[in-house]
């Protein structure tokens, strides 16, 4: 990361009390703060609805947040030398005439005019909008193309193609689209930054990556927790909607796109958009055999049990929502037409692992049919979160006297080969969106792609009343997932880092 700025800007957090502000976007502030990387002038306004002053602020993290500032230094160190620019003000769009008056209370609070402002919303879905006209009257205070104000966005964007064009034109009603930045915190992952590396920036890749060589790619998502305090949004999105929409289907951009002009965001935006909009759109009679849709019930995690999905708190007694999902999707272009893509995701599985599996075609002929063993199709394992790195899974002579073959992995770690320090996905955007980069934000052609392809989906499972399925609470998933991936000659891969 370079320490250089965009402009010297402030960052308004909405939604400054809430769980993503202090788990997240205060720490990744302060660790930036830590290493040098934020501007002298650099300050932090953080609101809620309710009155406070900054003291008591401050102090609400500081007991809120004492586990993680004992466990993370940089958190610790980075919000002694920053908590003197922290302000909290109130922010209660409920209130009469609040935009003007919280416009009033942010200037005074402001040491001087700020070249530039960051209007973070991290707030609930069902809030934007009412934020939105909140700051409206700070649209039009910067908007030049080198030191623009600028709002950030938090997904969800909305819950299905309409709610997300209305959201959009919410937002282009007071700033302009080089203003709006909407972030995806997987693409702030390093494992998900290297993808671009590892295919670009080395030769052996990309003459096999196609579909005369490789024969399906599989992108698993999988928690061994629950839902959380999250009821009252996860019940009425779903996992579909929580993950694959966004996270899943963004990394399958990464692996499918074709190599970009340049790494600038104009260009990588243009060839994610051409992946998204190569997707093959399911049609209603589809959706039951190209897709499973799953609800975890009680089981045991780590030898605890653990409540099913249904009597977790805040859940509806006869919710149908998914908390699994897995669909077969074709990107139908020149490069990987007939190539299956397997996506997956769901919570209170047996571990917390995201990865990618590029399995490749067997080789034609087997010179070595007599010898013990057998020859597996090579497979590339991309691991993005926990213990980061790659494996390549080769076939190989054993030591010995006996020819025999065996599959073997060459393996790159990130903690053996860089040591265990890795920024988290939130310093790396938010240090993005100070300086103006938007390569890892979405485009709303993006956005709207993917609900293009996700919309069908609901619709079908919808229209068709498909069964929800279920699976214990610490297992593999449904057993309906296996089966929907066995009838086509696959099966899904384990983990191997």
């Amino acid at each position: 990361m370079s320490p250089q700025f965009f402009c010297a800007a402030s960052i308004v957090i909405f939604g400054g009390t809430g769980d993503l502000a202090s788990r997240k976007l205060l720490p990744a502030l302060c660790r930036l703060h830590d290493a040098g990387l934020l501007a002298h002038d650099f300050h932090v306004f953080v609101t809620g609805r309710a009155d406070m002053s900054t003291e008591a602020f401050l102090e609400h993290l500081s007991q809120r947040e004492a586990i993680l500032f004992k466990k993370d230094t940089r958190f610790a160190k980075g919000f002694e030398g920053l908590k003197g620019r922290i302000r909290y003000l109130r922010a209660n769009p409920a209130l009469a005439n609040e935009a003007e008056n919280f416009k009033s209370r942010l200037l005074a609070a402001e040491p001087q005019a700020a070249p530039a402002r960051l209007f973070y919303l991290a707030v609930p879905p069902n809030s934007m909008q009412s934020f939105i006209r909140l700051i409206e009257p700070f649209s039009e205070a910067n908007d030049n193309a080198h030191c623009p104000e600028r709002i950030l966005v938090e997904k969800p964007f909305g819950q299905n193609l309409a709610t997300a064009l209305e959201l959009n034109h919410s937002l282009l009603a007071s700033f302009k689209e080089h203003q709006i930045l909407r972030i995806d915190h997987y693409l702030g992952k390093e494992a998900v930054q290297n993808i671009l590396f590892m295919r670009f920036a080395n030769t052996f890749f990309e003459p096999v990556w196609n579909n005369r060589f490789i024969d399906n790619v599989q992108i698993s998502f999988s928690e061994n927790i629950g839902i959380g305090g999250r009821a009252g949004y996860f019940d009425q999105s779903g996992i579909l909607r929580d993950v694959v929409q966004n996270h899943l289907l963004q990394v399958l951009c990464m692996v499918a796109m074709e190599p970009p002009l340049s790494h600038k965001p104009g260009d990588l935006h243009l060839e994610k958009n051409k992946v998204l909009k190569a997707l093959r759109k399911y049609r209603a009679e589809e959706v039951a055999a190209e897709t499973v849709r799953a609800q975890y019930i009680a089981g045991e995690i780590d030898k605890k049990p653990v409540v099913g999905y249904l009597q977790e708190n805040g859940v509806k007694p006869a919710s149908q929502t998914e908390t699994y999902a897995a669909c077969r999707v074709f990107v139908d272009n020149w490069r990987w037409g007939g190539v299956p893509f397997y996506l997956q995701a769901g919570k209170r599985l047996d571990r917390n692992v995201t990865e990618i599996v590029i399995s490749f075609k067997p080789i034609p002929h087997s010179i070595f049919k007599e010898f013990k063993g057998n020859i597996e199709p090579n497979r590339l394992h991309i691991r993005i979160q926990p213990n980061e790195g790659i494996i390549l899974k080769v076939n190989s002579k054993p030591p010995g006297m006996q020819l025999q073959v065996s599959d073997v992995g060459l393996r790159f770690s990130y903690d053996s080969e860089f040591g265990d320090y890795r920024p988290d996905a939130y310093e790396r955007l938010l240090l993005d969106a100070l300086n103006g980069d938007s390569s890892l934000f979405l485009s709303n052609s993006e956005i709207e792609e993917s609900w293009r392809f996700i919309d069908p989906i609901i619709e079908g499972w919808q229209s068709n009343q498909q069964k929800i399925n279920t699976y214990c609470a610490g297992s593999h998933g449904p057993e309906e997932s296996a089966a929907m991936l066995a009838k086509h000659g696959h099966r899904w891969n384990p983990p191997v880092l």
